[in-house]
């Protein structure tokens, strides 16, 4: 008789995110536009059976590299609308393990369980959101607490808030992972300019591109030949930095570059030597992980995501919001001597903590744990 093996069954894996999209109205539009967020499910359709429910401008289904995608038109993003459509899917699929994008809808998820399995894992990614202001959101938090099995956040600091209110219940239900990544990548063949300097990032008070430009101002008088190339897309605070671009005659060592396609960005970074970011407050931005991908340098605050990101600046430099001093004070210090130990720890930093398959190893420990 013909031996035949019977391979195990692969877990159900779901990704669900209640937030639409509803301007997108292209079947691929959102994993084109997005893919940072969703590489890393293709790591991990070796041990589980992964479908994505989510929410754009139209309704469209399709599979890519093993993962199944299920959109549903949304116009808006009202959270009394229950989606019962999906909560009936989820009933019919029976999966292991469902991963909810973002914290906003904890009323959504309490009402979703009663769909599932009694044993299915939930874990819930943290996107930068805000503490629930109201005693009903805080008292619909809690209820849904228990029944989350984790919650990943870039840095544990950013999670602190949660515990400290008793949101969550414990600290051992927290882990550290960025929202997504980059297949951006350092290479050896291009040469970095050490006076090279790079932003990007929206031009608006939370960013704070000023404090950065004024401490910049004071350090190309004693590196004459730094430059600090500026990428963005929101342009709130653009005429207030041309003015003082222009008053202190910095236009040669200051460049509004403004809007570039993200693809572009990659050859930039890679010629670049340090990456700065005025950040009061982040969730864990996509460009400082490019920009650490590409082995830059990163010179940014020391908020609790960046915290995270850099290791506690160990492979980077971390100063405080809104300090200009400070800044001017790490700029001047900076030797170029060191640059490749530096950039060395960034790359590891990058690969270890903030790599495609770094999410994926962490997402499938706390779903098989």
């Amino acid at each position: 008789m013909k031996h035949i093996e019977h391979s195990e069954q692969k877990p159900s894996f779901v990704y669900v995110n209640f937030h639409s999209s509803p301007k997108i109205k292209t079947k691929v539009g959102k994993t084109d536009r997005y893919k940072g967020a969703f590489d890393f499910l293709f790591l991990l359709t070796e041990h589980f059976n992964i479908t994505v429910f989510d929410f754009i401008g139209i309704n469209t289904s399709f599979e890519k590299q093993g993962v199944k995608f299920h959109y549903k038109k949304k116009k808006s993003n009202s959270k009394w609308r229950l989606p019962f459509f999906l909560f009936l899917r989820l009933r019919k699929l029976k999966p292991s393990i469902v991963y909810v994008q973002g914290l906003g809808y904890p009323h959504f998820i309490y009402i979703m369980k009663l769909f599932l399995k009694q044993d299915t894992r939930i874990i819930v990614h943290d996107h930068a959101n805000r503490i629930p202001s109201s005693s009903l959101k805080r008292f619909f938090f809690k209820k849904t607490d228990p029944l989350i099995n984790y919650y990943l956040f870039s840095s544990k600091l950013l999670a602190q808030p949660w515990l400290n209110l008793g949101l969550i219940a414990s600290d051992n239900k927290v882990i550290e992972c960025v929202e997504g990544s980059t297949s951006f990548r350092y290479s050896s063949e291009i040469k970095k300019d050490k006076n090279t300097f790079m932003w990007v990032g929206r031009l608006d008070d939370n960013k704070d591109p000023m404090t950065i430009v004024k401490a910049f101002s004071g350090y190309i008088k004693t590196n004459t030949k730094a430059t600090l190339q500026m990428f963005y897309v929101e342009n709130l605070l653009e005429n207030e930095l041309y003015d003082f671009i222009l008053k202190n005659d910095l236009q040669e060592r200051i460049i509004l570059k403004g809007a570039l396609p993200n693809h572009e960005l990659e050859l930039w970074y890679q010629r670049s030597t340090y990456f700065i970011l005025g950040s009061h407050k982040e969730g864990g931005p996509f460009s400082l992980i490019e920009a650490m991908a590409c082995g830059c340098i990163p010179i940014v605050t020391s908020i609790p995501a960046f915290h995270a990101m850099t290791n506690s600046g160990t492979c980077g430099f971390l100063f405080e919001p809104g300090n200009e001093k400070h800044l001017l004070d790490i700029l001047l210090q900076l030797d170029a001597s060191l640059f490749e130990e530096k950039r060395d720890k960034v790359l590891y930093q990058f690969e270890n903590e903030l790599s495609h398959s770094s999410i994926a190893l962490r997402i499938k420990r706390a779903a098989l744990s």
